[in-house]
């Protein structure tokens, strides 16, 4: 199970280096979020995957891959609709040019493959664990089953 904690937690971390290195573009473009999206930014695309990694290390490792799991995929749905499909000063296809521009538009990309793979690798987690717990452990199989 090292190997799941290891992935999510390299997932965990990618993602919030890439989310980092935007939220820099976001204060160099001058595009500010809405108290709830700032609000959602904090706790699902930078706390949750914080906190699933912390939870994969140790007794709650199902818990912290579902964590994953689903804040990257609300982080990858919120990213796509800001970014790319709602209009409005957050949508990096219509950023007026200036010297952050490439870099909003560069990090708003690079985040989609960064949340998928964040999304795939919570799932790949929770399916792996998942099969774990259906498997018994030597300790868990009963004396007569022994003796056979």
């Amino acid at each position: 199970m090292r190997k799941v904690a290891l992935y999510g937690t390299l997932a965990a971390v990618s993602v919030t280096v890439g989310n980092v290195l935007h939220g820099v573009s976001h204060a160099g473009v001058g595009v500010p979020l809405a108290a709830w999206q700032r609000a959602y930014v904090y706790l699902v695309v930078l706390l949750a995957p914080i906190l699933a990694a912390v939870l994969l290390w140790g007794r709650f490792r199902r818990a912290g891959a579902w964590l994953l799991a689903v804040s990257m995929a609300g982080s990858l749905v919120f990213g796509v609709a800001n970014h790319f499909l709602i209009p409005g000063p957050d949508n990096a296809l219509a950023l007026e040019p200036g010297a952050w521009q490439t870099a909003f538009l560069a990090s708003a990309v690079l985040l989609v493959p960064l949340d998928a793979l964040g999304l795939a690798v919570g799932f790949w987690a929770v399916r792996g664990l998942s099969r774990a717990a259906d498997t018994p452990e030597p300790d868990d199989v009963p004396a007569e089953a022994e003796a056979r």
